[in-house]
């Protein structure tokens, strides 16, 4: 079953490397993204987490697409919460919600396409980011999904980008994105 999955990613021509991560690895990269969590605001990655709570885990490297996907087709990821879990703010891509939010008062911009809330925000209580599942990112991947009972795509941090580029002696440059693939296998 393993070997289903990791055949059906390497049909998507970009894919440079697909491999099962080592335990080692997961180690590492655990300890790398732990690490973003002592940062002014602290990034938790909650699809890497849900990654590697599956049964297994696998890395995948692509050479990105030539042309960057459209704006408006970007998938958001990103948001910003509280410990409640309150959502105070988010990545937005579409052009009309983007408009909408630009006239908004209460919305603030971090970023040309990070929108928050200060106004939600509850004095006191911590906030983070937290990083979503991403998906539409594999021309292979309704295959690899036949081959499992469940899988959830994560993308790392850069610095453990970096990491799994340095593993498989890559180039550091933009045009490859790497990205941890969790998955139970079919009973």
């Amino acid at each position: 079953m393993t070997q289903d999955i990791i055949k059906a990613a390497k049909e998507d021509k970009r894919v440079i490397v697909a491999e099962i991560l080592t335990d080692e690895m997961k180690k590492q990269i655990l300890e790398l993204e732990l690490k973003r969590l002592n940062e002014p605001i602290p990034v938790i990655n909650k699809s890497l987490q849900e990654a590697f709570d599956k049964e297994q885990a696998m890395v995948i490297v692509i050479e990105k697409p030539k042309e960057d996907v459209p704006i408006e087709e970007q998938i958001p990821t990103l948001t910003l919460q509280t410990d409640s879990g309150k959502i105070i703010g988010e990545e937005i891509y579409d052009p009309e919600e983007l408009e909408l939010m630009r006239e908004d008062n209460e919305a603030y911009f971090i970023s040309e396409h990070f929108v928050t809330f200060p106004n939600m925000a509850v004095a006191g209580e911590k906030q983070f980011f937290v990083v979503g599942e991403i998906y539409n990112v594999l021309e292979s991947e309704d295959r690899m999904k036949e081959c499992v009972k469940s899988m959830i795509i994560s993308v790392p941090s850069t610095h453990t980008d970096s990491f799994i580029k340095d593993c498989y002696k890559l180039s550091h440059e933009e045009k490859i994105a790497t990205m941890i693939v969790g998955f139970d296998e079919k009973e």
